[in-house]
């Protein structure tokens, strides 16, 4: 059995959910006790992760940055993450002010990084305000229209061609999406945001909401046109992302530099997604538009000449942030969330029960966990409640021993039962969810359909912490080597 914690590892953490599965938190604890920690590397997604980070007084939510850096650790973004110069700076900002010296200091990039822009947000809101009921929770931040751009100038794509699902809004134009290597020239910076805004243009004017998209293009200091917002001055945006673009190191060759510091010390590469929202196994639409199952790193690395071990993440309980299939979902668990709420394009937030099926999928998309973190435990002590008999103290009109949070060492008290239940199978079937071949989106809009359909079956917890996390660990099929007991960094431990 692999060892989490060898001198020189390459450990990539990956969420095992739909999303805040405490990737971030995870992060941060790993490398303020592995003392070789020397660098984070960010490989997926962009700037609409959203890892939290406590450390005592001292919270940051990550988004670009790597979630060590609140320890000065290096973050590396490897493409195919997604770099948005802008939200980085405000990023950076915020650790300025939580006294990180110098955090632009410790981003090394990719050349090869795509460029998020605010023009790449404004169409995303556009799409998401077009699609009106049927909206597929987007961030709102631009991912997917990052994505998508590329592969229409890429594959000359014309108006009216759908590209994954996204209908393009004028002819792809022949300039090269952006990428960060190209902040270095000011000439094919402009050329570039150029080509996106005339591309950009039909779908923003098609918005009657001039307000909204006009709010995610306002970093280019533009006014709304009567008929939707015009094109960003792109000169302007031009400066502003070369600007952040000089703070920051520009790798001239990525991969001879990731070498570097993997044979210097332990490196994490931290997972933006959960692995449900992957683009090629999640429940489509309902997916973001990047890769975050780790096989394909764990393949790279392995060819690199180095064994990763692959930690995944769940909490005690089911959550989802906006649309989507989610089985185990029950509006009357109200655990208690510090972090997160309704977005104005994510939607709500969702919790359930513990669901053994989406795991045991999770587990078998990433093929390969080597050992399971599980965080929230705290959560799932609190939401334990205790048969009743006789008078009791009510508070509020409820009887209290009903709803008071168990205190203490919750290993011993085998008496109270959980709130949280568990899922074992789905209408009966306990490995509902096949995999999908490459690249198969009707295959997967198939799994959606039968998650949306499905029925959980839904049974007490075992009474014991313990036997909670056997069950998990059996579905993933790896032991529990690290858990959480709340939110900050000292609340988490090695097993």
């Amino acid at each position: 059995m692999k060892e989490l914690g060898r001198a020189r590892q390459a450990i990539v953490v990956v969420g095992l959910g739909y999303g805040d599965e405490s990737k971030g938190a995870t992060v941060d604890y790993l490398a303020s006790v592995l003392d070789d920690t020397v660098a984070v590397v960010r490989w997926s997604g962009g700037a609409q992760a959203a890892h939290n980070v406590r450390h005592g007084p001292r919270h940051h939510t990550f988004r670009q940055f790597g979630s060590a850096s609140l320890l000065d650790v290096r973050t590396i973004l490897r493409a195919p993450m997604l770099v948005n110069p802008l939200l980085l700076d405000a990023e950076a900002d915020e650790l300025a002010a939580l006294g990180v010296h110098d955090p632009l200091g410790l981003i090394a990039a990719d050349p090869a990084c795509l460029v998020t822009t605010p023009i790449h947000a404004a169409m995303n809101q556009a799409r998401e305000i077009l699609r009106g009921a049927a909206r597929h929770g987007s961030t709102g931040l631009g991912i997917g229209e990052t994505v998508a751009y590329d592969l229409a100038v890429r594959g000359r794509a014309r108006r009216g061609d759908v590209v994954g699902n996204f209908p393009c809004p004028a002819d792809a134009p022949s300039i090269p999406a952006l990428r960060v290597g190209d902040l270095r020239d000011r000439r094919a910076t402009v050329a570039a945001l150029d080509a996106l805004a005339r591309y950009a243009e039909p779908l923003l004017a098609s918005v009657d909401d001039s307000e909204v998209v006009a709010g995610a293009i306002g970093f280019a200091g533009t006014r709304p046109a009567p008929r939707g917002p015009a094109p960003p001055a792109v000169g302007d945006l031009a400066d502003r992302l070369m600007g952040v673009a000089r703070e920051i190191e520009i790798l001239d060759d990525a991969d001879r530099a990731l070498g570097a510091v993997l044979g210097s010390g332990t490196v994490i590469f931290e997972g933006s997604q959960g692995v449900l929202l992957d683009e090629w196994h999640g429940f489509h639409p309902h997916t973001t538009w990047a890769t975050v199952t780790p096989r394909g790193l764990v393949a790279e690395l392995a060819a690199a000449g180095h064994d990763p071990y692959v930690l995944g993440l769940t909490r005690t309980y089911a959550t989802r942030h906006g649309a989507g299939p989610m089985p185990t979902e029950d509006a009357a668990l109200d655990l208690p969330e510090p972090d997160n709420g309704p977005g104005l394009y994510q939607g709500n937030w969702r919790v359930g029960h513990l669901d053994l099926p989406a795991l045991r999928y999770a587990s078998k998309v990433s093929g390969r966990v080597d050992g399971v973190g599980v965080s929230h435990l705290d959560v799932l002590a609190a939401s334990k409640k205790w048969p009743v008999t006789g008078d009791v103290e009510r508070v509020g009109g409820v009887r209290a021993r009903e709803i008071w949070p168990v205190t203490g060492d919750v290993r011993s008290e085998r008496d109270g039962v959980w709130r949280v239940k568990v899922a074992r199978s789905w209408s009966g079937d306990p490995d509902p969810l096949a995999l999908a071949g490459p690249h198969d989106l009707a295959a997967l809009e198939g799994l959606t359909a039968r998650a949306f359909a499905a029925r959980p079956d839904l049974e007490p917890l075992p009474g014991d912490e313990d036997e909670v996390l056997a069950l998990i660990a059996d579905a993933v099929d790896a032991p529990v080597v690290l858990t959480a007991q709340g939110p900050q960094r000292s609340h988490r431990s090695l097993r």
